[in-house]
């Protein structure tokens, strides 16, 4: 189980340098959070989505 620093820090990765950086590790742990409700639900699903 990941913690919410690994969350938080896959998830500022995606919003600055975009998911296509991400290694595996990262890439399943935002997709964990896109499934999300919430704050950090709803900044996956932006950095996911491209919006």
């Amino acid at each position: 189980m990941a913690t919410a620093e690994q969350y938080e820090r896959a998830l500022v990765k995606a919003e600055r340098l975009g998911i296509g950086s991400l290694d595996k590790q990262d890439l399943d742990l935002l997709m964990a959070l896109y499934k999300e409700s919430g704050s950090r639900g709803n900044r996956a699903r932006r950095a996911v989505d491209g919006k």
